[in-house]
Parts: C-alpha cells; sequence; structure tokens
C-alpha cells in the first residue's frame, strides 16, 4: 500500500515537472515569438521610414531641378550653391542607404529644402536683377538707335547745308551775249555788225551776280566760241589751251583771271580774228565756263 502510494506520489511528480517544464518551454516559445514579431515589426517599420525619407528626397531633388530647368543660364551663377545643395543630398542619400538615424536624416531633409527655397530666392533676385538690366539695355539700345537716327538726319541736314551753300556760293553770271564787231580805218572804230564779211572781232560779255557767300579771289573764266561747223576757235590745241570741267578736258578760246569779289562785277571777253581767219555765215556759239562750272552761253547769226 506504501509502495503504491509512493510510485502515486512519484508520478505525481513527474507530471508537475512535466508542467513546468511545457510551461517554461511555452513561456520561451512565447517570448521567442514576441522578439520574433518585434523584430519585423522593427524592420518594416524602418522600411517605411526609408521609403518615407527616400520619397521625400526624391520629391526635393525633382523639385530642385525643375527649378533650374526654369530659370536656364542663371543657374551658372550660382554654382557654389548648388555644388552645397548637391553634397547635401548625397549625404542623405547616404545614410538612407544605411539606415541611420530618422530623425536625424529627417533634420537634415529640412536643412535640404531650406537650402532649396534659398536657392529659389537668390535665382528670383537674379532674374529681376537681369530682367532690370535687360529692360535698361533695350531702352539704351531704343536710346542709341534714336540718337543715331538723329545723328544721321543731322549728318544728312548738315551736308545738305553745306551743299546748298556750296551751290549758292558758286558764281552766277546772266546777261550773256556775244556779238561781233567790224573796226573801220584808222581810228580803229568798232562797229557791230552781223555781215560776216565784216567782222573782225567777236566780244563776249556778261555780268557775274552780287553774291555774300562767294569766296574771293582769284576766278579763272574760259570761254568757248563755236563755230557754225563746230569748231572751237582756239590759239592751238593741246593741254595749254584746255582746261578741266568736272572730269572733262575742253578746248577754250579765250581765258580770263579777274579777281573775284562779292559784289556784282561787269565781264568782257574778246577774241580777234587773225590774218587768215574769215568768218562764216551761220550759227555762232559761246559758253561760259569755270573750272567746275557752267555759267550759262548765247548764240549770234552772222550773214
Amino acid at each position: 500500500m506504501v509502495e503504491q502510494e509512493v510510485k502515486k506520489e512519484k508520478k505525481g511528480n513527474i507530471f508537475k515537472i512535466l508542467m513546468i517544464v511545457f510551461m517554461v518551454l511555452s513561456a520561451v516559445l512565447v517570448v521567442l515569438l514576441l522578439r520574433q514579431n518585434n523584430t519585423v515589426e522593427k524592420i518594416e517599420t524602418v522600411e517605411n521610414y526609408n521609403a518615407q525619407l527616400q520619397n521625400e528626397l526624391d520629391s526635393v531633388l525633382q523639385e530642385y531641378e525643375r527649378i533650374k530647368a526654369e530659370y536656364g543660364d542663371l543657374n551658372t551663377q550660382l554654382s557654389g550653391k548648388d555644388s552645397a545643395i548637391m553634397q547635401q543630398a548625397q549625404e542623405i542619400q547616404r545614410l538612407i542607404a544605411s539606415q541611420g538615424d530618422y530623425r536625424t536624416i529627417k533634420k537634415k531633409l529640412e536643412l535640404l529644402q531650406n537650402q532649396g527655397k534659398e536657392y529659389v530666392r537668390m535665382l528670383d533676385s537674379l532674374f529681376t536683377v537681369n530682367q532690370q538690366l535687360t529692360d535698361e539695355n533695350k531702352v539704351i539700345k531704343e536710346k542709341v538707335v534714336q540718337l543715331t537716327t538723329e545723328k544721321d538726319s543731322l549728318t544728312h541736314e548738315k551736308e545738305s547745308l553745306v551743299q546748298q551753300v556750296t551751290v549758292a556760293a558758286k558764281p552766277k553770271a546772266y546777261g550773256i551775249s556775244l556779238k561781233a564787231y567790224a573796226v573801220k580805218g584808222l581810228s580803229k572804230k568798232e562797229t557791230q555788225t552781223d555781215r560776216s564779211r565784216k567782222v573782225k572781232m567777236l566780244t563776249v560779255t556778261f555780268t557775274l551776280a552780287a553774291n555774300e557767300l562767294t569766296e574771293e579771289g582769284e576766278l579763272d573764266l574760259y570761254c568757248r566760241i563755236a563755230l557754225p561747223n563746230g569748231k572751237i576757235l582756239a590759239l592751238g590745241s593741246g593741254d595749254f589751251y584746255s582746261f578741266v570741267n568736272n572730269g572733262k578736258q575742253l578746248q577754250y578760246t579765250i581765258k580770263k583771271t579777274i579777281n573775284h569779289t562779292k559784289s556784282e562785277q561787269n565781264v568782257s571777253m574778246t577774241w580777234d580774228l587773225r590774218e587768215d581767219d574769215v568768218a562764216v555765215e551761220g550759227v555762232y556759239n559761246a559758253q561760259i565756263f569755270t573750272a567746275t562750272d557752267f555759267l550759262g552761253q548765247a548764240v549770234m547769226v552772222l550773214k
């Protein structure tokens, strides 16, 4: 009886021990499961944080690149600032990849965003300044164009005035006449005639008009008398008996140098027929020149 009770007591003890072991194992298993769950949750939480931080970083960088593209060449003036921002972005990317401290990364992201805002503010300032300079340059260019136009206009006006003054200062002749004269008797009395056989001399007379703009001094006058056949009366041929007028070399009949003044002047130029010269019937033409200008002409008919 006692032996049976002892056996029963031993069985009871073994059962209790087994129960204790089971409970301990169960507790250990529960702890392990809890730890595993916590680890998984922590991993998922870290991954979620990392994904969130990565999204924030990507969003900041995308906005930053958009702004850079929008402002174009202005970025080159802030290359130092751009380098600092990119270095900060690279540091944040490294921390995210190494699963760094969330709060540290978050603060660096906020700093990056602030740097981006400062960058935008500086770009806006540069844009405003450049726009002002562009507007000022436009105004200056328009002013330069206006001044150039005005200068050209004044130059043209000046040239026109100079030309007008030059033209106005040129000698002007009026009252030009060509007459033939006969010479009678020993007294050599000159009598106007229209009979060719009686002609001994041809005289051209005219008046130089008064002109306050005239340049005073010696003035060479040239008279060309053309015979009815078109031949020019002259003492000889060659350069000595010719002059240049507006690039053309012309033979002259009579040359006379006067002291040109601002006052009105009467001028007379005479051609004496030589011994062998005989006037012929027809129309005679006398033209008056200076070295630069044609003053006028007169005609005469001999019978």
